[in-house]
């Protein structure tokens, strides 16, 4: 073992939404690790409302579970980012053109011109 995560809260549910921030903020980088199970298992329905005993990995867990976890991280995170690229470009877009009418000389000023 190279290091226990533990974390605590108010009541079990703030416990368990804290470990699974700690599980997503933890690095360990070089070895294999528990990690991705770790969240399955906080994550799992069984584990939440507390029906759950020794055959948990029996009845409820497979390696592909991990794989279905980590592509559905995957697909929220290209959402998430392609939903700020969106809106960023229109932003862009939106400021560019706004500057560019500021860049241009206003009427007023450009009539102003002609009575000096």
């Amino acid at each position: 073992m190279i290091a226990k995560l533990i974390t605590y809260g108010k009541d079990r549910n703030e416990a368990i939404e804290k470990m699974i921030r700690a599980i997503d903020e933890f690095k360990i980088s070089g070895i294999e690790t528990t990690l991705q199970f770790c969240k399955f298992v906080m994550k799992h329905e069984a584990f939440l409302s507390g029906n759950f005993d020794t055959r948990f990995i029996g009845l409820y867990f497979t390696p592909e579970k991990l794989d279905e976890m980590e592509n559905k991280e995957e697909e929220m995170v290209a959402a998430v980012l392609s939903s700020y690229l969106l809106n960023h470009k229109k932003i862009v877009n939106s400021s560019a053109s706004t500057i560019g009418v500021a860049l241009q000389e206003s009427s007023w000023k450009a009539n102003r011109k002609n009575y000096r």
